[in-house]
């Protein structure tokens, strides 16, 4: 195996809580929250759920000192987050294997918005919420989609942020929490501080956190990492009205990123930068979040309801500046700047409801809801290209006249029904866990002036689709501490907007990338075996599983020349079935409890291992992470305030 290799220490500051009733008193730390895990649409011991899912803490992630979503993933086996080398940062999750669009991410059960890249200068990526907001992170490996639809055909990361209860603690009317921190690997640093206070009927808080940093350091001697300035300010405002029958939860969240690149390392990188001798990045996103939801328990035959209503808008803009030098006789030097936009606006809802039965077999826990939602999807390019010598501009580059839009407006409406049961025989060690959810999808394209102009030759199609995800689980408490697992469950994906109605043409290249109206949904099948162990002094997992892939969507794949212009065409296309299968395994010691003198001393283990191929073709899936393992040694002082940690990764080449 081969040692990765890392950049410089990187080092970090905490900060304090502080809790009062009319004056700030002395700090204190959170409480530690009970480890139960509720993506399985009800909450539950996290020792009891039959399937592959973790819990990542707000104490843990301020243990490992995470200041991005990557440090806050790094010890899950089968999870990883790749990095842009050059401009765009932190890649989508990819679980198992699978990454993009195909694994669902969520904040207090709202989707965040699907990311979308072409060419070398537009990535919108994919959000994820500051880390001081966080009060948990729920992990759910494998196809989910019985109970969260088309998204989560990979998995499920969702994100639940703080509550005003989690400060106000003992009767408490005031918390303050501040916390800050710094980074050598990239010189960053944050600040943040969250405020709550009991007022009557009402719990409020509001909390806001800011960051700061620079390029990532590497240990490449030839050349130096591209020079980056980077800052996010993230804020939440949150009331809890308590003068109803259940708690009413009102939350409006706002988040700023922005970064400043010079891609210096495109100068090596040959072919059409090659001439390129300035390239600087300016690259913005704004996400406004606005969440209604409750909880009740005991509503008529029901013993738990819980609904949402949500409203977000994600956008994204991205501006190139880049100057090449003359390459006579065909090329002049140039000045080119490139825009890109994309916006996504998300309304949804969901009702879930809960009904413990008894019956002469054993009991039931019977877990239904829906969901709704309506999306529209805006994407625009732009750009202006000036001759240097001359001052003459045109809005004609590399023979594309802009505007363009690369998929016309898309507004998708989604719906979904699930019911799941859990049924426990009468000695209660075993349980049988069916579920079956039904989907309905629909795209409709919007065309404008812009589209048109650019396509005029092309006709948008609506896409309706409906799908049906069964699951079934069978789980054995083997003890009180140790859980068991097998478990079937289908997977979907619904057509993506953009793979159906693409439309991109760029005349200098030849080259052209055509729509697929006949695009069909992705589908798997996947079984898994599992074991889970709970306690205070050993606590860990391991799952073994196969996951069968049919119609699976490549995007924009070469399909030769068109025989009238000889021009290159790229299309989105069900072309590969593919399989994936790998084993986890992960390992939790408390050295204090089971040593005597080893007080504050823990470790971690890891170990994950993937494989798949194009059952086709034959070929590896490059998507699929090699062999990989972490150790993890860790120190905390009794007091609470100091700590220590070493890390290991190795990577299989």
């Amino acid at each position: 195996m081969n040692r990765t290799r890392s950049g410089p220490l990187r080092l970090a500051i905490g900060g304090a809580l502080l809790q009062a009733t009319a004056a700030v008193a002395a700090a204190q730390e959170l409480p530690r929250l009970e480890t139960v895990v509720v993506v399985g649409k009800h909450a539950q011991p996290l020792v009891e759920a039959p399937a592959s899912v973790s819990v990542i803490t707000a104490g843990e992630l301020q243990d490992a000192v995470a200041f991005d979503a990557r440090d806050a993933l790094t010890r899950e086996p089968g999870l990883s987050v790749a990095r842009d080398p050059h401009r765009f940062g932190l890649a989508p999750v990819t679980i198992r294997g699978l990454g993009g669009n195909r694994v669902l991410l969520e904040t207090d059960g709202v989707p965040v918005a699907s990311g979308f890249a072409v060419g070398s200068y537009s990535d919108s990526g994919r959000s994820f919420a500051d880390l001081e907001l966080i009060r948990r992170i729920e992990v759910l490996k494998g196809p989910a989609s019985a109970l969260y639809g088309s998204d989560a055909i990979a998995g499920v990361i969702a994100t639940t942020t703080v509550d005003p209860a989690d400060l106000l603690q003992h009767g408490q009317q005031r918390a303050l929490r501040v916390r800050s921190g710094w980074a050598s690997d990239d010189h960053s640093g944050f600040a943040a501080a969250t405020l709550a206070a009991r007022t009557g009927a009402a719990d409020l808080m509001l909390a806001l956190a800011r960051r700061e940093g620079g390029e990532l350091q590497h240990p490449y001697e030839t050349l130096d990492a591209n020079p980056r300035e980077q800052r996010s300010t993230a804020a939440m405002l949150r009331a809890v009205l308590t003068g109803f029958a259940a708690p009413l939860r009102l939350t409006v969240g706002w988040d700023r990123q922005a970064a400043r690149s010079d891609v210096d390392s495109l100068e090596l990188s040959g072919g059409r930068f090659a001439n390129t001798v300035r390239m600087e990045g300016d690259d913005r996103a704004d996400q406004l979040r606005l969440l209604v939801d409750q909880q009740f328990d005991g509503v008529g035959p029901f013993d738990q309801a819980a609904w949402r209503v949500y409203l977000q808008d994600s956008s994204v803009l991205q501006r190139t500046d880049e100057e090449r030098r003359a390459a006579p006789p065909r090329a002049p030097a140039l000045g080119i700047q490139r825009e890109f936009h994309y916006n996504e606006t998300v309304a949804g809802g969901e009702l879930t409801l809960l009904r413990r039965q008894e019956s002469a077999a054993g009991p039931h826990l019977w877990v239904g809801g829906i969901e709704f939602s309506r999306s529209r999807i805006r994407e625009r390019r732009d750009g202006l290209q000036t001759t240097l010598a001359t001052g003459v501009a045109t809005k004609t580059i590399l023979g594309e006249q802009l505007p363009v839009r690369d998929f016309p407006v898309s507004v998708v409406t989604e719906a979904g029904l699930y019911l799941q049961d859990e049924w426990r025989p009468r000695d209660g060690r075993w349980s049988l866990i069916p579920a079956l959810r039904a989907d309905w999808y629909r795209l409709d394209p919007r065309i404008d002036a812009v589209y048109a102009a650019d396509n005029p030759s092309q006709q948008p199609v609506s896409i309706d689709s409906f799908s049906l995800s069964p699951k079934l689980g069978i789980g054995l408490r083997a003890s009180e501490a140790t859980t068991a697992w097998l478990q079937y469950s289908h997977g979907f994906r619904a057509q993506p907007f953009e793979d159906v109605n693409i439309g991109l043409d760029l005349p200098q290249f030849n080259v052209r990338a055509i729509p697929n109206p006949a695009l069909r949904p992705e589908r798997s099948d996947s079984i898994e075996l599992g074991l889970r162990i709970g306690g205070d002094a050993l606590s860990g997992g391991a799952s073994a599983w196969y996951s069968r892939y049919e119609d699976f969507i490549e995007s924009r794949v070469n399909i030769g020349r068109d025989p009238a212009t000889g021009t290159t065409l790229f299309q989105s296309r069900n072309i590969a079935a593919a399989e994936i299968y790998g084993a986890e395994a992960s390992i939790a010691l408390d050295l204090g409890r089971l040593v005597a003198g080893l007080d504050g001393l823990s470790g971690r283990a890891s170990l994950a291992w993937a494989e798949g191929r194009d059952r086709r073709s034959g070929l590896s899936i490059n998507s699929v992470d090699p062999l990989r393992g972490r150790l993890e040694l860790a120190w905390m002082a009794r007091s609470g305030t100091w700590s220590a940690r070493l890390a290991l990764t190795a990577v299989d080449g």
